[in-house]
């Protein structure tokens, strides 16, 4: 069987956890490391031992070999570089957001369902033990009927952070700040286990911005749950704790609190005895270390696996481009509640170049990954 080559767009913060998941395919080569700073990607090729670095995406795009690509750059370029990808007849694993705006987000779905090739967004979470063991239970009706919810993120971002960056905490290159970055996870793994969400109500904070940053520090959300659920969504970027995220659902038979952070930790399963027995077995269960930073999890590795897998044997996966779509759609509809009361129009920017190098996209280096 012909190994699946693939290549890394953006040698930033979360690229390790790339080169991690697919080194631990039975059959896989790691070909390129690309990035607009040619001295990051040769330095990411030279500690992971893959054998080519570029500055210039085409250099990747145009290898006939290649069959898939992870995109790790800046929110602004996600659209372009996925869909020159797409077009170029590479599988496209993109880190979240899927693109900046929804109809970004529809057209690059569209083309891969066109080009017949796989389009994920990264939600490694999703495939975290914890979250799937509450997944299976909420379906066998070990918490009955959901009833209410609390999702929490607090870290803490120093000025440096935002300074020292030509696109976070804008909103032509970061499109947000606390919810389409650091909080996405935390939005789409409750998506995920409860279905899709409504929003009644948001609001933004501008309270302590960190190096000069003009989108939001704060935000806090009430959102609608399919079956009625009510839960609360709060994520800041200005707390002193680096990470912590935490999710507490409520029913009628069962109740569970748990953290996406590494390792998923539950900390409580409280209910019927079934309930309590599957919590003991979720608790025995000991993860490795992650690769990168740690609260990204380990969990890449079960998404790229899945990916490989729809690659080659066209099975559906967890986190496809649709799903990360529609984590898009519930995003923008949260920042138009919290920027105008609710009103329609879509206050995500739509088309706002972010700064770039001198370079075309199509032709540029990719930008330093996303940092949560």
């Amino acid at each position: 069987m012909k190994p699946l080559v693939h290549a890394v767009i953006g040698c930033g913060r979360v690229a390790p956890n790339h080169v991690d998941g697919f080194s631990a395919l039975p059959n896989a080569e790691l070909r390129w490391a690309c990035d607009r700073d040619l001295s990051r990607a040769e330095s990411l090729a030279r500690e992971y031992g893959l054998p080519r670095a570029t500055s210039d995406v085409r250099d990747v795009l145009a290898d006939p070999e290649l069959d898939s690509v992870s995109i790790a750059v800046d929110h602004a370029q996600h659209y372009e570089l996925a869909a020159a990808a797409l077009k170029a007849g590479k599988h496209v694993l993109v880190e979240k957001p899927l693109a900046l705006t929804v109809e970004e987000g529809t057209a690059l779905t569209a083309l891969a369902e066109r080009t017949g090739r796989v389009l994920s967004v990264v939600s490694q979470h999703r495939y975290d033990p914890v979250v799937t063991s509450v997944r299976s239970w909420i379906a066998n009706g070990h918490l009955g009927h959901l009833v209410s919810g609390t999702v929490s993120l607090q870290c803490g971002r120093d000025d440096d952070y935002y300074a020292d960056s030509y696109w976070r905490g804008t909103f032509a290159g970061e499109g947000g700040s606390a919810l389409v970055n650091q909080g996405y996870h935390a939005l789409d793994v409750t998506r995920w286990l409860i279905g899709d969400l409504a929003v009644v109500g948001a609001a933004v904070g501008h309270t302590a911005p960190r190096g000069g940053m003009e989108t939001e520090d704060t935000l806090a959300a009430v959102l609608r749950g399919p079956q009625g659920a009510l839960m609360t969504y709060q994520v800041t970027v200005a707390s002193s704790i680096t990470w912590r995220t935490r999710i507490e659902l409520v029913g009628t038979e069962g109740s569970v609190l748990f953290d996406l952070d590494h390792p998923g930790t539950l900390h409580l399963a409280e209910g019927s005895e079934a309930l309590r027995a599957a919590a003991r077995e979720v608790e025995t269960q000991v993860e490795p270390a992650p690769a990168g930073i740690g609260y990204y999890g380990i969990s890449h590795r079960q998404q790229i696996a899945d990916f490989a897998t729809a690659v080659r044997d066209g099975r559906p996966m967890t986190a496809d481009g649709t799903e990360g779509l529609r984590t898009l759609r519930l995003l923008q509809e949260m920042y138009t509640w919290a920027r105008s009361g609710g009103a329609s129009a879509s206050l995500l920017p739509t088309a706002v170049p972010v700064p770039a190098p001198s370079a075309a996209v199509a032709g540029a280096a990719a930008a330093p990954a996303p940092s949560e």
